[in-house]
């Protein structure tokens, strides 16, 4: 009997892919690393303000408002104790979704490209932190993918999976909430022309009825459903406008190069799918190429907005996936898909030469990669117990460092929130930790995100300390981020100590700040808006600075360019400060006088000594960008 019969008789062929995917699934097992670096490191922070949201019950939309949601403590990436066991579940889970749609994509290729694609997968992941949203991204498009082409009861399964999958992540984090609803609308349009009215609206209903399940299973409140809708969307929209950072003219080039080379690789591949048989072939292939198309973009946008050491990696591991993979997609051009196939071998040679040379170590260090993470995943997986003690030990070891004993003595049971990006401080001294709806300062980056927060330290659920540090992420002007609680918190709280990097500012009224008009005008980008006229006043200013429809695109498109704002002391006179300063956050408004560029600073106002005043401002675009911007900038300067 030959060998392949033996084979078959004991592993049948279905069950292969499966078996390949619980292999592959080692290689890239997003279990959590312990915290390090907690004072630098915001990631740990918010991850875990997640856990606590869940451990509390946190209602997601009216308490809480962040890119990730209730179920974000499954996926972010640093170890939390809270709930150790169902998060190494998940994990599993997740992974083994990720590496079976791939594997069985990976099946329907010849040999040689299914090595391609999958060996690509390994060598991206393996290497890569914070891999997670590289794993969501490839397993929506895996599994939407296999649904296009598959029929039959694989097809309804394939749906099923799916549909949990992008339940699941919208219930995970915000972005993946939309790309997931359009890749619902496209297929469930696929499934119509297809005559599959069931499947299709059986697909409808079980994503709404999962959602709702995996709200309600989070403890959250199905009336705060729409509200965290419409706030996911203004926190994206937000991220958008001032989270954007801009990297190496290598990093920009190859991105945009890949970029435009995948577009035009899944126009050919999509539009020149089915057969001739498939009578509705030509609606499918819209349909096939709106959905690679979008996802493409999105996987592009996400990684490209940020352009650090972390964001551009994802799509320069995903790239190869999304190019090999539509390869499935059957098809009667025959000659073009020939010629595609070896632009698509360039695209996955230039992906992963651009991903070791500017992301990762030398070649031997990142090839060895895999097999070691394989290792540790199979210990951690074999021994959960003994994973968890050392991710236990090392966080242990953070929270000694993180310990406040006076700020902790003299705050007691009372309810604290901290302004800044260090939340993990309060919730390693076991404070009474009530934080604010954008509880990251740096994500409160836009006039509707910072009045939530201002309207919060406004009411009677204000709370009766705050940890205080001044420390803006990407060397943004200290005054933009949460400006409206950072004025706040100078009207209505007083310093009670400080401690490390902390000042402990205490509740002592709840009054709003009254605004006055003093002056409004307009200025050219570089030239000075005088505060002299204004003395030893506190000042209030809100600028805005409109983007040019070709702005716009850009902005819809990429990111919009970096903006600066400068202080003086006065015309002509030496500069006092010069940072980032992102069109969205000037429109919100930021104290202008005194000058607060530290947690010192904020110290010394309230001591009332040192205190600096500038005497202008200007707003001072990248050289080379003038015409993404509109000439004249409108300001408003208002005494407090």
């Amino acid at each position: 009997m030959p060998i392949s019969s033996h084979l078959d008789r004991l592993l049948p062929r279905p069950l292969r892919p499966f078996l390949a995917a619980g292999l592959l699934l080692l290689t890239f097992l997003t279990l959590p690393p312990a915290p390090k670096d907690i004072g630098t490191d915001g990631d740990v922070s918010w991850g875990a303000v997640l856990s606590y949201a869940h451990q509390h019950c946190l209602q997601f939309g009216p308490e809480i408002i962040y890119t990730y949601g209730p179920l974000g403590f499954l996926i972010q990436g640093y170890f939390s104790e809270h709930a150790a066991d169902l998060r190494m579940f998940a994990d599993v889970a997740v992974c083994f979704t990720a590496a079976a749609g791939l594997c069985l994509v990976g099946w329907r290729l010849r040999i040689g490209w299914r090595l391609l694609l999958l060996g690509s997968f390994i060598f991206a992941a393996a290497n890569l932190e914070g891999r997670g949203d590289l794993v969501l991204d490839v397993a929506l498009f895996c599994w939407i993918l296999l649904c296009f082409c598959e029929s039959g009861r694989r097809l309804r399964l394939y749906v099923s999976i799916f549909i949990a999958l992008a339940a699941f992540s919208a219930l995970a984090k915000s972005s993946f909430l939309f790309v997931g609803l359009v890749g619902l609308a496209l297929l469930g349009a696929d499934l119509s022309i297809r005559r599959q009215h069931r499947l299709g609206t059986g697909m409808l209903v079980g994503y709404a009825g999962l959602i709702l399940a995996g709200w309600a299973a989070a403890g959250q409140q199905v009336a705060n459903l729409p509200g965290f809708v419409a706030k996911a969307l203004a926190v994206v929209r937000a991220y958008n406008e001032a989270l954007g950072w801009e990297g190496l003219s290598a990093i920009r080039q190859s991105g945009l190069l890949l970029a435009l080379l995948s577009l035009v690789i899944v126009a050919v591949l999509t539009l020149t799918a089915f057969q001739a048989e498939d009578q509705k072939r030509r609606w499918r292939r819209v349909l096939l190429f709106l959905w690679a198309s979008c996802l493409t973009f999105s996987v592009w946008k996400h990684s490209f907005l940020r352009e650090d050491f972390r964001h551009p990696a994802f799509f320069l591991g995903f790239a190869p996936v999304l190019l090999i993979g539509l390869t499935i997609v059957p098809s009667g051009a025959v000659v073009a898909r020939r010629w595609t196939k070896g632009v698509i071998l360039v695209c996955c040679v230039f992906s992963l030469v651009v991903l070791q040379w500017l992301y990762l170590a030398s070649p031997a260090h990142s090839l060895r990669t895999p097999f070691r993470a394989a290792l540790l995943n199979l210990q951690a997986l074999a021994r959960p117990a003994s994973y968890q003690a050392r991710m236990r030990a090392a966080t242990d070891v953070c929270r000694r460092e993180a310990q406040l004993p006076e700020i902790r003595r003299i705050v007691g049971n009372a309810t604290v929130d901290c302004f800044g990006f260090k939340q993990v401080y309060p919730l390693f001294n076991h404070l009474n930790y009530l934080p604010r709806p954008v509880f990251q300062s740096f994500v409160a980056c836009n006039d509707q995100l910072m009045s939530l927060n201002e309207g919060f330290y406004l009411s009677k659920a204000a709370p009766q300390f705050v940890l205080f540090s001044l420390d803006p992420v990407d060397r943004k002007f200290p005054p933009l981020e949460d400006a409206r609680v950072l004025r706040t918190l100078l009207f209505n709280y007083e310093p009670a100590t400080i401690e490390k990097d902390f000042l402990l500012l205490k509740s002592k009224a709840s009054d709003s700040p009254k605004l006055t008009l003093l002056q409004a005008g307009t200025v050219k980008p570089g030239e000075l808006m005088d505060l002299r006229p204004f003395g030893d006043r506190d000042l209030w200013m809100e600028i805005k600075v409109e983007p040019t429809w070709t702005g716009r695109a850009r902005q819809l498109l990429y990111r919009a360019p970096t903006v600066r704002l400068a202080a003086y002391r006065g015309a002509g006179t030496p500069l006092l400060l010069r940072r980032r300063a992102p069109p969205a956050m000037l429109a919100a408004g930021f104290l202008a006088s005194p000058l607060l560029s530290s947690t010192a600073d904020v110290l010394s106002l309230y001591k009332g000594t040192n205190i600096t005043r500038p005497g202008a401002y200007s707003v001072e675009l990248t050289p080379g960008t003038d015409g993404y911007w509109q000439r004249h900038i409108r300001f408003r300067i208002f005494s407090i």
